[in-house]
């Protein structure tokens, strides 16, 4: 049950910062095995951009995955375990999904972008957990892009 209030309560301070992010969260338990399966749907004006599902036991991490969409396809998937994590992106997506780490090799921002380097979504990653970036801080990071390259979206 904390587990879940933690999670709903980080789950509003992403829709408070940003209007375009809504989340839907579910939790089931299954009492044969004793875990709690949260699953957190996140979307931006209307189209589904992520859909995370944790399971717990005991209150402890067993599995976190997560799923990145774009135009209703599934783009890649990042799944993390307390022993291991791996990224496995979707054969022939018309987008890139970027990881970035940080210096202890954590990750700490994924993008989806066109194939001519724009970001068209971007989450931030705490402790292995992705969550949907400020639309101000993709266009920040757009604008930077267009002068440092001289491309424009608009062309």
């Amino acid at each position: 049950m904390r587990t879940f209030i933690i999670l709903i309560l980080s789950c509003a301070s992403v829709c408070a910062a940003d209007t375009d992010v809504r989340v839907i969260t579910s939790a089931t338990t299954n009492a044969e095995s004793a875990t709690v399966t949260t699953t957190d749907v996140y979307t931006r004006s209307g189209q589904t951009n992520l859909v995370r599902q944790t399971q717990t036991k005991a209150g402890t991490l067993r599995v976190c995955a997560h799923w990145f969409y774009r135009d209703g396809a599934r783009l890649g998937t990042y799944v993390m375990t307390p022993d291991s994590s791996a990224f496995v992106p979707e054969a022939g997506s018309r987008y890139s999904v970027s990881l970035e780490f940080s210096p202890s090799k954590d990750v700490r921002y994924a993008s989806i972008g066109t194939n001519d380097g724009f970001i068209l979504e971007a989450f931030t990653c705490t402790n292995g957990i992705f969550y949907p970036d400020d639309v101000s801080r993709i266009r920040e990071a757009n604008a930077a892009f267009e002068e440092v390259t001289g491309k424009s979206r608009n062309k």
